[in-house]
């Protein structure tokens, strides 16, 4: 299969699919974390409108969880892009032929069931787009040297980054996820809020969990027994006996008035897999507890979450939250940031219209996108012991 991607591509530059990124990352050197608040002026050079296609589902949602089959530039106005002349459909004959497309995103996560396009212009961009963690990609990467331009994942050296969530200044720019987040730094030390100090001492319960992934590979299920030797722990979803649908009214006013910790545990250790379960806890008023293979200070300010793998073993882990279970005082302070920045959405589809409007001349190729994606990607063993 390899060499027949090669092949097509040096005759006509006719490829197929997969999940890429270039391990040598020519490509990484200029890239920026946008933000999306200000609608900034376009340049002439961005008057040409690229058409990005959707060749594969995502998962069960054809149009990627869009409401409709095509949007236009009034739907990146409407989202406050910085760069707003640009096409995305499921639509392939939207335009007269495929390779008319400037981009075409592979849902590169999964197997899919069309064949590869038959043909592909010689300016066209294949993206690999994956939001699972290496542990659950099950596309076969190893097919598909030469075949991908740019990457659309979590990580945070893709091409364009896609996250569960970001947090940005209350009036300003993104700050994380981000390789050099530039976080206020001791905002927390002195924090006092009478307020939030009233809503910690009439919280009741010690900690919640939302999980649906029972048996996960990084050994969170056995990590909240351990830890339930010791605290309360109230597992809601297919994983335990708690019922509330997560995302409702209920379960976020219930997250503030009652839990002290929500427990965002990840399925994979990998690096930089944070999902949305952080940034749903941080959207409420309750310190999130996390487990999982990132260095987290890229994604959040310091002191607003605790961090499993800071300490040796679970009952170090029980005795801290113990502690600020007992000094509303210190527990308050893990909310400081809220004063300083936001949790907003990522919009990964700004940002890869703003590349395609930047790139010119001839089109890089990913060589060997599965040892970028896979090769030392995740821990085999967490760092607390349990």
């Amino acid at each position: 299969m390899k060499n027949i991607h090669r092949g097509r591509l040096a005759i006509l530059l006719t490829s197929g699919i997969s999940t890429f990124l270039f391990v040598r990352h020519y490509a990484n050197s200029d890239k920026i974390t946008a933000s999306y608040d200000p609608i900034v002026e376009e340049t002439p050079s961005q008057n040409n409108t690229k058409y990005i296609l959707l060749y594969t589902s995502y998962f069960d949602f054809i149009n990627w969880d869009r409401s409709k089959k095509t949007k236009g530039p009034d739907f990146f106005r409407s989202t406050k892009c910085p760069v707003t002349n640009c096409v995305i459909t499921s639509q392939p004959d939207l335009l007269p032929s495929i390779d008319s497309f400037d981009a075409l995103v592979f849902n590169a996560a999964e197997r899919w069931p069309q064949p590869i396009p038959p043909l592909r212009s010689p300016s066209q961009l294949y993206v690999a787009a994956i939001l699972e963690s290496p542990a659950h990609t099950t596309h076969v990467l190893e097919e598909d040297g030469d075949f991908f331009n740019l990457t659309m994942t979590y990580r945070l050296d893709s091409d364009v980054p896609w996250s569960y969530g970001q947090l940005a200044e209350i009036n300003g720019a993104v700050v994380g996820p981000s390789e050099r987040a530039l976080w206020l730094k001791s905002g927390f030390r002195n924090y006092a809020n009478q307020t939030l100090l009233g809503l910690a001492r009439n919280k009741t319960k010690m900690a919640a969990q939302y999980v649906s992934h029972c048996g996960a590979i990084s050994g969170r299920d056995k990590l909240v027994k351990e830890i339930q030797k010791s605290v309360q722990v109230d597992v809601f979803g297919n994983c335990g006996p708690m019922r509330c649908p997560l995302g409702s009214p209920r379960c976020s006013r219930m997250l503030t008035d009652e839990y002290r910790f929500y427990f965002a545990f990840e399925n994979s250790l990998c690096r930089d897999y944070v999902t949305e379960k952080l940034f749903n806890a941080m959207d409420n008023y309750i310190i999130p507890v996390v487990f999982g293979g990132a260095d987290y200070i890229k994604f959040v300010p310091p002191h607003s979450v605790i961090n499993v793998q800071d300490f040796e073993s679970v009952k170090e882990l029980v005795n801290r939250l113990k502690f600020l279970a007992d000094n509303p005082e210190e527990y308050v302070k893990y909310f400081w940031w809220k004063e300083h920045y936001r949790v907003v959405r990522n919009l990964p589809f700004c940002e890869l219209c703003r590349v395609l409007h930047g790139s010119g001349g001839k089109p890089r190729y990913y060589e060997d996108i599965r040892t970028w994606w896979h090769e030392d990607a995740c821990q085999v063993k967490a760092k607390i012991e349990f």
